[in-house]
């Protein structure tokens, strides 16, 4: 005699199916980080024009607003410095007076970055102190969960040290 009945045993052994499926998605999202961004973008892409040919004849599908929606931001937000004066933007090809050096920054630092959390800016510090320093800024790609847009928008706020 079971001290479960057979549906308690089924009803069990689905949530720890799912409780698993959930563990296995999780750890790919961290080991996939990009392919995890591009799957998220994949709702947010813009709907096909009306010259797309119409399914099964049934009229004019209904289309889209033209309107995005705003991006999401991130729930941490670094705190407002105020220097009292407008900084100029700086030339494409010079580095911003405040860019954070990657090779000599810790992870406080690195934290100030937007999209750049505890996690993150540690895993930057490790991958530097593991592998040696960046010697560009495109090598900041092989940090784990840093994506090529997270890179795109922190270009202009690092530097590397010669």
């Amino acid at each position: 005699m079971t001290p479960y009945s057979r549906r308690q045993l089924l009803v069990l052994l689905i949530l720890l199916a799912v409780a698993g499926l959930g563990l296995a998605v999780g750890h790919w999202r961290r080991a996939h980080p990009d392919l995890a961004d591009r799957l998220e973008q994949l709702d947010r892409t813009e709907a096909p024009t009306a010259s797309a040919p119409e399914l099964g004849g049934r009229g004019a599908t209904p289309t889209r607003p033209t309107e995005e929606p705003a991006p999401r931001r991130s729930r941490r937000r670094a705190p407002a410095r105020d220097t009292g004066a407008d900084e100029p933007t700086p030339a494409r090809g010079d580095a911003p007076s405040g860019a954070i050096d990657l090779n000599r920054s810790t992870a406080i630092d690195l934290m100030r970055l937007p999209g750049i959390g505890a996690v993150l800016s540690r895993r930057i510090v490790d991958a530097r102190d593991a592998d040696g320093p960046f010697a560009s800024v495109d090598e900041l790609r092989r940090v784990p969960g840093v994506s090529a847009r997270k890179l795109a928008q922190l270009r202009a706020l690092v530097t590397i040290s010669d």
